[in-house]
């Protein structure tokens, strides 16, 4: 059992005792909220309105961009398919979720080499694809 501190209906904070796979779950979706608060202050970083407006003329080359980053994702989608489900799932973890090598590591219960040797082979095999 945990203790995890919430505000209750009154808006004070309390001490709650809960079971270990509810605050798996409670860090799981703080640490999701973390990294969407990374992203958003990344890409509303400081831009201007004339920053808009040059994004506004580029729409075009934009869109080209676009589709051919698609088609990007598709061939790294494949390649990334054909590696082991637990190095999909650490690379996912590690590369899109943001998580550390550690974090992983303590998550699935394994040694940190293990979670970097996972991820490192997947990106050996995109690195032969680029």
């Amino acid at each position: 059992m945990r203790n995890i501190e919430i505000k209750n209906s009154d808006g004070k904070m309390v001490f709650v005792e809960v079971s270990e796979e509810v605050y798996a779950v409670l860090q799981e979706e703080n640490k999701e909220q973390e990294h969407q608060r990374y992203e958003r202050r990344k890409h509303l970083d400081d831009r201007e309105l004339s920053d808009s407006i040059v994004s506004k003329k580029r729409v075009a080359e934009n869109l080209e961009d676009y589709c051919i980053n698609r088609e990007q994702l598709r061939e790294i989608q494949k390649i990334v398919s054909t590696c082991t489900e637990t190095q999909q799932r650490r690379f996912y973890l590690n590369r899109i979720c943001g998580y550390s090598y550690t974090e992983i590591a303590q998550m699935e219960d394994c040694h940190l080499v293990s979670v970097r040797q996972s991820v490192t082979a997947v990106l050996r095999k995109l690195k032969n694809f680029l």
